[in-house]
């Protein structure tokens, strides 16, 4: 049986990933995860302190997607179902815009410069369409941004993009001012919708839920108190000892203690006690969205036909 695959690609602050899913049910929109890759290109590094991407990381993330390209061409992955999307290192990042153009005419894989409402819009993309019952909090964790989304009655009603992140405070490139306004923002919206559900998106916070769920968390949400207990544990030992007592790999080690800060002073500001983690994040939404588009082109092609035969 031959599978109709879908493909994305998000160039991060921290990591480039790549996901493949496979089509199950085209009418119901099942899908697999068939390939889930990461690199730590950690771009942000260069882009929030010199202000620019340099010659040697330029060529190593063009052999990532190189590398890339080739997984996807041995699954059938067509350009129709492809998109790569490239967020705050690349859009900062003087040359990035340049480096995008140059590296798409290379492999013949169009890289989008996106905007830090974009990538909220496309974060939760898998929810605007199903909880109609609580307001939610979407929140995106990332190496140079933090996205924010409410959504109430299963629409998406505003998204923020604050120049936050984990990559940013590693390096002490963020201004004080946008966590600030940041907290400010949140606890206006708690006003306006006192009983808001944060759910969490991301590799931090789904690392940091998978360390929750081998002590006490069940289900698919954890205590934001639980939490607080984590950021005391991780923050208090070495990177060396993070990764031998959590098991965490080296570029997991160091972004995973602010991502829980950023989440602590999210949850705090919104009043929040607990947080959901449905382990999506920038690369499902984007397959998401390729499926819905698709599936809208064929239905207004199909409609015409119908008129025509008519």
């Amino acid at each position: 049986m031959e599978y109709t695959h879908y493909a994305a690609i998000d160039i991060g602050s921290n990591a480039v990933r790549m996901l493949i899913k496979r089509v199950n049910n085209a009418t119901t929109g099942s899908m697999s995860k068939i390939v889930h890759l990461r690199i730590p290109l950690r771009l942000g590094q260069e882009a929030f302190t010199i202000g620019e991407i340099s010659e040697h990381k330029a060529f190593e993330l063009k052999e990532v997607l190189r590398s890339y390209a080739i997984i996807m061409k041995l699954y059938g992955v067509k350009k129709k179902n492809f998109r790569a999307c490239a967020t705050a290192a690349m859009r900062e990042a003087k040359n990035g815009e340049k480096i995008a153009a140059e590296i798409s005419k290379r492999l013949d894989m169009e890289i989008e410069v996106i905007a830090g409402t974009e990538e909220a819009a496309i974060v939760c993309q898998a929810h605007t369409g199903g909880d109609t019952n609580r307001d939610l909090v979407y929140v995106d964790v990332g190496g140079g941004s933090t996205e924010i989304s409410l959504i109430s009655n299963g629409e998406m009603v505003s998204t923020t993009s604050y120049k936050i992140g984990t990559v940013r405070i590693l390096n002490g490139a963020y201004d004080n001012d946008v966590k600030e306004q940041m907290v400010r923002d949140l606890e206006l919206m708690a006003i306006d919708h006192p009983k808001l559900t944060i759910v969490g998106a991301g590799g931090n916070i789904n690392k940091l839920f998978e360390i929750a769920l081998e002590r006490e968390a069940e289900g698919q949400s954890f205590k934001t108190e639980m939490l607080h207990s984590l950021y005391d544990d991780l923050r208090s030992v070495s990177i060396e000892e993070r990764i031998e007592k959590f098991k965490l790999k080296p570029d997991r080690a160091d972004v995973i203690v602010p991502a829980a800060e950023i989440f602590l002073t999210i949850a705090h500001a919104l009043n929040a006690t607990e947080i959901e983690v449905p382990s999506t994040g920038l690369v499902d939404g984007i397959i998401d969205g390729i499926f819905i588009q698709n599936q809208n082109k064929a239905a207004r092609s199909g409609r015409k036909k119908t008129q025509f035969l008519k």
